[in-house]
């Protein structure tokens, strides 16, 4: 069997454990990074998804109300619509201004359950 000597030893290449330890810890630290930016950005799409739909819901719910011609000296009410699969709660406050037959209308668009309005529209109501 052959003697190792210490010229052996030196062409012997290759990583040592160390190395590789510390390859590993910076790859681990890399992918952790990654999937915390993915995880945000699937979050954030959930988000702007939710204000589009909301957008939606508070719009048409102000065409049915102008067509409706709602009026009075001070209106609050609330509705339940469905859309995109999703329970909304719309919740429309009318209030006078100072030119008479016009009103101030603020519709709040609520993802059912929720305490914050995902959007909300303000218009102005009058008679033609």
């Amino acid at each position: 069997m052959p003697l190792l000597t210490k010229n052996t030893f030196q062409k012997v290449k290759g990583f040592t454990l160390i190395e590789v330890m510390v390859a590993l810890l910076i790859v681990a630290i890399a992918l952790a990074a990654l999937s915390m930016a993915l995880g945000q950005a699937v979050y954030q799409q959930g988000s702007i998804e939710n204000r589009v739909v909301a957008t939606w819901v508070a719009q048409n719910r102000m065409i049915e109300i102008q067509q409706a011609q709602e009026t009075g000296s001070k209106i609050e009410k609330t509705s339940d619509v469905l859309m995109a699969n999703r329970q909304w709660q719309t919740k429309l406050s009318l209030e006078p201004t100072l030119v008479p037959d016009i009103q101030k209308a603020k519709l709040q668009v609520f993802l059912k359950g929720e305490k914050h309005p995902s959007a909300t529209l303000w218009s102005v109501l009058g008679h033609e």
